[in-house]
């Protein structure tokens, strides 16, 4: 029974071509298995080629990359015509159900070739009719031009995008736009990596390329690949997001890239990472987010990359960061690292946080939409991650001033420091609160012991108008708010909610006086933003009045 025997013993329909051409009248690319195909808006791997028992004629046995497109896994009526990685996810198709493929020089001819801008089509055409004139012939036929013209314009393409033009191979693309140096072939056939080597090769200055949403096969070894890197020799930066990569396929295909600089390879199925041995050593930015990463001890395996300045794992699965169990100083590795991007993880707890501070070099740190953040407000989460890592310059895209850091410290100390007191007495207490807050002794030796009224924890009252004082917040300008705010707030805090709050129309840094009308509408300047408001006997219904300096 046809079908029946495995898919490599079946000469006439696997291993090569079919006499059967793709679904274009003017293509002559033939679809073998392995090839990739897109039918509707849909995008799939051929895996059997012939005919199906019961059915007239040849099929495509295609598994799908949307696995709800399929409609079983190879099997018809008790016969396995080919294999499924995802269940479900194959079907049959009829050969010309499928898109035609193209070259991508084709794509390219087709895509800005067809795009001329009407204004300079105009002025080409004033410009020969010019001539025709002077040259008093005006009915001869300026023979060549037009391909002079198309060349002119195709020699000029430094970025070319081919995204979703059904590109399967390379296509003579040297001698159409030879000075390409950005190029996005994303979401398109490429089935592997030698008709991608193949189009790089005719590309010798290019700089960038967005092979994401294809599906290509590694079917050379490393020390092959290796060899053809010549073909890479220029690019810096490389996009293969969506490609259904492991770590381990980048590291057997980063031989091609002597000197790549950025890699995007977002949404993959990379889990855990094996640490480079002797590629990516230009490698300074690396985003791997959407990729099933669980355990922060793969992401320390990146460590010893020496120029990685820009590290991004949003959407990944991470828990918990650990760098050591036991260890309170800066780490040997990631050295260079500047900024992390841990946006929308399962972070779930502070000491997260708090370990970051031991590398060395973070400056930025995009944090938001993890669980720990669950139960605090934005300005209090944001301040609890400015006092823990010490080196951090921006946040969330925000730049921490030297007041912002120091208001933020300082409430720190207060929220933190009646437990402080309490672990000195202990060493297991004080150990595991040194691992929780490994910053607190070195805010203690920076602004000295915090009052012993802030080393008591507060009792808790029953009611919530006895928590807060309401106050109106009033600029020069006569806006006008009333909130509520908790006595034991920091004027720091208040300065920052002020800054935030009356800055359109102002500038400069806002300055907090209460006027008390006890006094006749005499001003206090609150000119210690490390005290709390009960330090200068605010009341409930007071007025601050907020200048900008």
């Amino acid at each position: 029974m046809v079908g029946a025997m495995p898919v490599d013993l079946i000469p006439k329909f696997c291993n090569g071509a079919m006499d059967s051409l793709n679904g274009g009248d003017d293509c002559e690319y033939q679809v073998s298995v392995g090839s990739r195909v897109k039918c509707s808006d849909d995008f799939g791997t051929v895996k059997y080629i012939g005919e199906v028992h019961g059915y007239k004629g040849i099929w495509y046995g295609v598994e799908w990359d949307n696995a709800d497109r399929g409609k079983h896994d190879g099997i018809v009526e008790d016969v396995q015509y080919f294999k499924t990685t995802k269940p479900g996810a194959g079907s049959f198709i009829r050969p010309n159900k499928i898109a035609p493929f193209k070259t991508c020089a084709e794509a390219i001819r087709k895509y800005y070739g067809d795009r001329e801008d009407e204004t300079v089509a105009a002025h080409r055409r004033t410009v020969i009719n010019e001539w025709k004139r002077e040259m008093g012939a005006p009915f001869i036929e300026m023979v060549g031009f037009e391909k002079i013209h198309q060349k002119q314009k195709f020699d000029r393409l430094l970025e070319v995008c081919v995204r979703d033009q059904n590109v399967s191979k390379a296509g003579d693309v040297a001698l159409l736009c030879p000075n390409v140096r950005s190029l996005d072939v994303s979401q398109n056939l490429f089935s592997n990596w030698r008709e991608v080597i193949q189009l790089s090769a005719q590309l010798p200055d290019l700089r960038e390329l967005d092979l994401s949403k294809n599906r290509m096969a590694i079917d050379m070894p490393e020390e092959t690949l290796a060899k053809l890197s010549i073909n890479f020799a220029n690019l810096e930066k490389l996009n293969i997001s969506v490609c259904d990569y492991e770590w381990s396929d980048i590291l057997a295909l980063s031989h091609l890239w002597p000197n790549i600089n950025e890699i995007i390879a977002a949404f993959n199925r990379i889990k855990t990472i094996n640490a480079p041995d002797v590629t990516l050593n230009t490698l300074a930015v690396l985003r791997l987010d959407g990729n099933p990463i669980e355990s922060w001890y793969e992401v320390m395996n990146l460590g010893r990359l020496k120029n990685l300045k820009v590290l991004s794992l949003n959407d990944c699965h991470i828990e918990h960061i650990r760098f050591n169990e036991n260890g309170y100083g800066k780490l040997d590795i990631f050295e260079s690292l500047e900024v992390m991007f841990l946006n929308r993880n399962r972070i779930n707890d502070w000491r997260s946080v708090s370990e970051l501070n031991k590398l060395k070099c973070l400056k930025k740190l995009y944090f938001l939409k993890n669980p720990v953040q669950n139960n605090e407000d934005y300005d209090t989460v944001s301040q609890l991650i400015i006092a823990k890592i010490g080196n951090l310059q921006e946040l969330n895209g925000s730049i921490i001033t030297r007041e912002l850091r120091r208001g933020a410290e300082y409430d720190y100390m207060k929220r933190y420091g009646a437990e402080w007191k309490a672990a000195q007495s202990d060493s297991q207490k004080k150990m595991a609160f040194d691992l929780e807050h490994c910053r607190f002794q070195e805010l203690v030796n920076k602004y000295g012991i915090p009052d012993d009224s802030l080393l008591v924890k507060q009792p808790k009252t029953t009611t919530l108008t006895s928590q807060l004082l309401e106050i109106t917040l009033r600029d020069e300008n006569g806006k006008s708010l009333k909130k509520k705010f908790p006595s034991t707030m920091a004027v720091q805090k208040l300065v920052t909610l002020a800054q935030r709050l009356f800055s359109k129309g102002n500038t400069g840094t806002p300055t907090l006086h209460v006027v008390d009308e006890q006094m006749k509408g005499a001003e206090i300047t609150l000119d210690n933003v490390m005290k709390d408001l009960a330090f200068f006997s605010i009341k409930n219904g007071d007025t601050i009045i907020i200048r900008f300096i």
